[in-house]
């Protein structure tokens, strides 16, 4: 069980609020710290603020840490198109030039959930850009081999929204206007430490969700990255091995083994390491024991 509290006066003391402008838009992020650079990518249907209990812990190891609301979420721009894996690396990488400018070997990146299929298309295209990968809890479309026939009851509640946020119209219309509720449900079926997110937490991740556009951003990446065009493109990439240290981490309760098992091939250097007792909200659910982890790779 985790025992650790978000202290909001003293975060906001480390931290502060930031905008860089890129081809998608303004991209919003937190940071604070002094040493390399630590790209965190959240994922669906968070904001950078998922990442609260783990900054502090990074930035107080000795890293600059860069929580960044990926295009068409949390409080960056919702522009209308470009949520391929191809125009987000690139947007990606406009980021990291902007926010890294002297550090010309790359920097590292932490990245979960959706942000984490992102993250393997930021490392595969513009590999110049990352200088170490860790990969959270998520499985890469087209690579991973997800289940299929006669699922069970777990295998049903991990992996039903890759189908129906997928589909054109239904999700806006049953979320919209219910995204509270539905946030709710989703993060007590998917967590096994619930109370992690709290009420403050569901109420930011429910404002950011109910932004202009927001909903129709979201569901962008699952419709681009199950489309055939970018499974293609996920198949191209893994004909080229990764050569940046890999991490990955899975939950007990969320994908476990199956990214570092979809990845160690593709990798020339990659280690993997599943988190025990908790479900698939990894930063939020056990930040103590992923700080140790991350710091030890990340050292």
């Amino acid at each position: 069980m985790q025992n650790i509290k978000f202290n909001e006066q003293q975060f906001w003391q480390q931290f502060s609020h930031g905008v860089v402008r890129t081809q998608m838009g303004r991209m919003h992020y937190v940071s604070g710290g002094h040493g390399s650079t630590v790209l965190l990518l959240p994922g669906w249907p968070q904001s950078w603020y998922a990442w609260r209990y783990l900054m502090p812990i990074l930035a107080n190891s000795g890293k600059r840490v860069v929580a960044l609301d990926l295009p068409g979420m949390g409080d960056s721009d919702h522009p209308d198109g470009g949520y391929d894996s191809t125009s987000i690396a690139l947007t990606l990488r406009s980021v990291i030039k902007s926010i890294a400018t002297q550090e010309k070997d790359g920097i590292e990146i932490i990245a979960h959930d959706v942000g984490a299929w992102m993250g393997y298309a930021l490392a595969s295209d513009h590999p110049d850009c990352v200088k170490k990968l860790v990969l959270m809890d998520a499985a890469i479309p087209g690579l991973s081999t997800l289940p299929s026939g006669e699922l069970t009851d777990e295998q049903v509640m991990r992996t039903w929204h890759f189908a129906f946020n997928r589909l054109n119209d239904l999700p806006e219309i049953l979320i919209k206007g219910r995204e509270e509720p539905f946030l709710q449900w989703l993060f007590s079926t998917k967590a096994e430490y619930g109370w992690m997110i709290d009420e403050k937490a569901l109420a930011e991740y429910v404002r950011v969700n109910r932004l202009p556009g927001a909903l129709r951003s979201a569901l962008s990446y699952y419709r681009h990255a199950f489309s055939k065009q970018d499974i293609e493109i996920n198949k191209l990439r893994a004909k080229n091995p990764l050569l940046m240290p890999v991490l990955t981490i899975g939950a007990q309760y969320g994908v476990s083994d199956l990214l570092y098992n979809t990845l160690s091939a593709l990798c020339t250097d990659i280690r993997g390491e599943v988190i025990q007792g908790v479900g698939h909200y990894l930063p939020e659910e056990s930040p103590l024991q992923l700080g140790t982890v991350l710091n030890e790779f990340l050292s």
